[in-house]
């Protein structure tokens, strides 16, 4: 009848002592007894977590016709999540397990508080990586710095479960802890500085919309030229076209100056801007033997002809005496030349319509005088529009001398020197 008289909140140690074992006996064998039903109870609940719940969880994500839960489930966590009741239940069982030895309790609670703090900050930073790969996968949110505010959510993450942890191994509320941390706001800053220039960094960045994954950018400052990978929390990766990865700290691009050629990608043209130099000593009126060889050129045929008759009705109401080119006016075989080029440009299958596009004469300069060439490739990927450049500057610089124009070049040993040195 002894049995009878055991107390169930002090079972183990009341059973002990029932039998007539000694005290310092009693409390080891006490201790073995509810660690060992503590450590059963762990292994069943987790067994519960890891094949009830999780088995469940997975033959309905398989079942299921939406995509975000696939994401969760290689994220892990469902799995998280599961292993929070074990937690759980362990904690509220503590008190009933070690009843008869009440100064365990606190102890081991308070480590299961550490160990579900951490849980949480898991389950938080997988659900986190899990949303951010839903939204790189939806295109209204692929071209967005998801990285950024995922790393934003992970810093907060941990910054407040430390927090958490001082507060229960120290036993101080939380807020109290926040309140003791504002005295130390410049600390913090300091120590975290490189996280918040580029967290705010970040922010700006994505408020005026500077630059986002997959944009091709220059930055002469640091040697970049080539797409951006990445757009982190500190630093933004670009892989550079020789195939090297380049990484520049976030708060660069809004303190330092770089191109962005996004406008390039959308509008689906790239421009070509480059000049041709003449040189001067070849530019000249175009007399009849040279104009009527002009004309045999089509793109300038039907312009010399309109030409003539404008030239010859403009000079005879001037009386002007064409003995002398130089009296009233004449067409130049630079100004035919520029004609030529600008329809070429305009007959050019590669070339943009829609767009600018334009022969013009600049600043003459010591070197000869330059003609500039404007226009709008349709093609913006660089080996493709480099060849298109070429074909198109090829073209006019064999052309020139159709016109009895000559392409300037500085002289070399070959061409000689316009000067003899004295001796």
């Amino acid at each position: 009848m002894e049995f009878l008289k055991i107390n169930p909140g002090h079972w183990a140690r009341d059973f002990f002592q029932t039998i007539g074992l000694p005290e310092n006996l009693v409390s080891g064998l006490t201790i073995v007894v509810d660690f060992t039903i503590l450590i059963i109870a762990s292994i069943i609940a987790d067994f519960i977590a890891r094949k009830l719940l999780m088995g469940l969880i997975k033959k309905w994500v398989i079942k299921s016709k939406v995509n975000w839960d696939n994401y969760f489930l290689e994220a892990k966590v469902f799995q998280s999540f599961v292993h929070l009741f074990p937690t759980i239940a362990i904690y509220t069982f503590i008190p009933i397990v070690f009843s008869d030895i009440p100064k365990w309790i606190s102890p081991i609670q308070t480590g299961l508080s550490l160990f579900l703090v951490y849980q949480i900050s898991i389950l938080v930073n997988r659900t986190a990586k899990a949303a951010s790969h839903i939204l790189e996968n939806t295109e209204s949110f692929r071209d967005k710095p998801i990285r950024t505010l995922l790393s934003v959510v992970q810093f907060l993450t941990w910054f407040i479960a430390i927090l958490a942890v001082v507060s229960i191994w120290t036993g101080t509320p939380l807020f109290t802890l926040l309140g003791a941390m504002a005295g130390a706001t410049a600390i913090i800053i300091l120590i975290f500085q490189d996280a918040i220039n580029g967290l705010l960094a970040n922010f700006q960045i994505t408020l005026f919309d500077l630059l986002k994954k997959g944009d091709w950018i220059t930055f002469e400052k640091f040697g970049v030229d080539g797409d951006v990978l990445s757009v982190d929390l500190t630093t933004v990766k670009i892989k550079n076209f020789d195939n090297t990865i380049s990484s520049v700290p976030a708060k660069a691009f809004v303190t330092d100056s770089f191109i962005n050629w996004r406008g390039i990608q959308i509008a689906k043209v790239r421009r070509i801007k480059r000049n041709l130099i003449f040189d001067m000593d070849s530019i000249k009126f175009c007399d009849n033997s040279l104009l009527n060889q002009l004309k045999e050129i089509q793109e300038v045929r039907e312009y010399i002809i309109s030409k003539e008759e404008e030239i010859k009705k403009h000079n005879a109401s001037v009386g002007a005496n064409k003995s002398n080119l130089v009296n009233g006016r004449n067409l130049t075989n630079l100004g035919v030349f520029r004609v030529y080029a600008t329809q070429y440009l305009k007959n050019h299958e590669s070339l943009s319509s829609e767009h600018s596009l334009m022969v013009r004469q600049l600043q003459p300069t010591s070197s000869g005088i330059p003609l500039e060439i404007y226009c709008f490739a349709k093609e913006i990927n660089w080996v493709p529009y480099e060849g298109i450049v070429s074909d198109i500057f090829d073209h006019l610089i064999a052309s020139a001398t159709a016109f009895g124009l000559n392409i300037y070049q500085a002289p070399t040993s070959r061409t000689g020197y316009p000067f003899t040195p004295k001796n």
